[in-house]
């Protein structure tokens, strides 16, 4: 009777960790700097789902940092389907007028999901 009584503890333990375990991926996936406008420019980054499961809605928050300040974080965030990349604009424009200039962005999605080795993303841009 105890070893039955076990068997199904473990198994409904094994089911329950299986639905707890997310199906969506999310990849840090684009960095770029847009073109000059009115003097200012703007980082576009993107983050992109490969997993085979919809990121559900809040489920993630992401966070965009330049040469170490905080330019944008999006923590009501929007549901991702499986393959689909959503695109966000820094609200903080930095002066075109620095040629030379390096900018160094970190790019941080917090979630839990299949893959978290792919929810960072660093680079360097120059101006």
């Amino acid at each position: 009777m105890f070893l039955r009584l076990l068997i199904v503890f473990l198994f409904s333990f094994s089911v329950l960790q299986a639905q707890e375990d997310p199906n969506f991926d999310l990849e840090a996936y684009e960095v770029h700097l847009d073109a000059e406008k009115e003097g200012q420019r703007v980082f576009r980054y993107a983050i992109k789902n490969t997993g085979s499961a919809t990121a559900p809605a809040e489920s993630y928050r992401v966070f965009f940092k330049v040469n170490g300040k905080m330019m944008s974080f999006d923590i009501k965030t929007n549901a991702i389907k499986p393959g689909q990349t959503i695109v966000y604009t820094s609200p903080e424009k930095i002066p075109a007028n620095q040629p030379g200039k390096k900018l160094k962005y970190h790019l941080i999605i917090h979630t839990r999901d299949a893959d978290s080795s792919n929810n960072k993303k660093k680079g360097e841009i120059m101006l």
